[in-house]
């Protein structure tokens, strides 16, 4: 597979994210949006830049595919998707959209642009831990056939915040 082809849904291009994405990222990555997620906002450009020269590297080491989510009508930007640790058994899926882009299904979109992507790559499963508070969330990894495996746990972010997360796997056919 070409690490930096785009995947295409019907309303969306899945872009392998780039320094080009640095300033979205920072404007968009904010309280509103990490409420139900391990990362803490993004404390400067200097420090988003850093973290996508990351994906970039993970990408290339074939470790973590990271994309942009951009809508095709009009290119715009409106979040990432990603495949990451995707030299394990069950490669995990993660996605964050824009506040005001919520409710369009665009995660359902891009989550399902990526598990073709991760069919194609020879992944048989893929898990998508989530929030249980999520409920929005939750129902991306049950639109596409998930079970859950895990119960939830309390985990600790890096900043003190606590999650209920549960952990959903998807079986890829």
């Amino acid at each position: 597979m070409n690490l930096l082809m785009n995947i295409e849904t019907s309303r969306l291009i899945l872009v392998p994210v780039s320094e080009v994405h640095v300033k979205e990222i920072f404007e968009n990555f904010n309280e509103q949006i990490i409420t139900y997620m391990e990362p803490q906002v993004l404390k400067n450009m200097d420090e988003t830049y850093k973290i996508v020269k990351g994906f970039i590297e993970s990408r290339e080491n074939n470790t973590d595919y990271v994309y942009a989510i951009t809508l095709k009508s009009s290119g715009e930007f409106i979040g990432l998707v990603a495949l990451h640790n995707l030299k394990n058994e069950t490669p995990e899926l993660g996605i964050w959209t824009k506040i005001y882009s919520h409710g369009n299904h665009y995660g359902r979109e891009a989550i399902g642009g990526l598990i073709d992507c991760a069919k194609g790559l020879g992944v048989k499963k893929l898990c998508y831990p989530v929030d249980r508070r999520n409920i929005p969330s939750r129902k991306i990894p049950l639109f596409y056939g998930g079970k859950l495996v895990t119960e939830y746990k309390k985990v600790e972010t890096s900043d003190g915040r606590i999650l209920e997360e549960e952990i959903y796997e998807i079986l890829i056919s």
